[in-house]
């Protein structure tokens, strides 16, 4: 249980998975836009230096897409974006390593390359990223307030039952009040009260079974 809940009885976060996820997502934004711009630049944007020109391209190239990478600032986590162009650092440490295992004649071009290419976006990530945590978390000190299992339990209780119609009283069906009926009526049936209908209805009726009685008799 340690693993997953401290002492306090708060949920342990993966920040360290995430900000591993945010440098590979960083990493790849900054590839992703060198691809897209590093044509129109060159077209556009030339210097009579080459020197000159390839840091201007490198800088346009690292501001946009320092800025795509910032738009993680509208996660929950507001640490993704600060911890994500750190590990931005140890990447980039991590490839000057391998570098430096290279054979002599190689290793200075590929410690040039990777400096040249990984060293602004990381400069310019952290030199961007830290302040802008550092001023929201002066501002809204309510966003990094981490809740105990139990409050979070709670909370997704009272969401559940908000999100479910509140159930409608069943209200008990009218009885009617069942006709009071006489020993009369329960033995021989409601023809033996006066309030019940004749059998026949007029005159016309009674004459008819007087005949057909006396045809009978005949």
């Amino acid at each position: 249980m340690s693993f997953f809940i401290d002492k306090h009885g708060r949920r342990k976060s993966p920040i360290a998975l995430a900000a591993c996820g945010a440098a590979l997502l960083d990493l790849a934004v900054y590839f992703c836009t060198a691809a897209l711009l590093a044509g129109p630049l060159y077209r556009t944007v030339s210097f009579d230096g080459e020197t000159v020109t390839s840091m201007l391209h490198t800088t346009i190239i690292t501001v946009i897409s320092t800025l795509l990478c910032c738009l993680l600032f509208l996660l929950k986590d507001k640490r993704v974006v600060p911890y994500g162009f750190a590990g931005l650092a140890v990447i980039l440490l991590m490839f000057c390593a391998a570098a430096w295992m290279l054979p002599q004649e190689t290793r200075g071009s590929m410690l040039r390359l990777f400096l040249t290419v990984g060293l602004p976006p990381v400069l310019l990530g952290n030199a961007v990223s830290w302040p802008i945590y550092r001023r929201l978390r002066k501002a809204h000190p309510e966003y990094f307030v981490r809740k105990t299992i139990s409050e979070e339990l709670k909370e997704a209780v009272e969401q559940e039952q908000k999100k479910k119609p509140a159930a409608k009283p069943v209200s008990d069906p009218v009885q009617t009040p069942e006709p009071d009926i006489s020993p009369t009526e329960a033995l021989f049936g409601p023809e033996s009260s006066g309030t019940a209908p004749s059998a026949f209805h007029n005159a016309q009726d009674e004459a008819m079974l007087f005949y057909e009685d006396d045809d009978d008799e005949s």
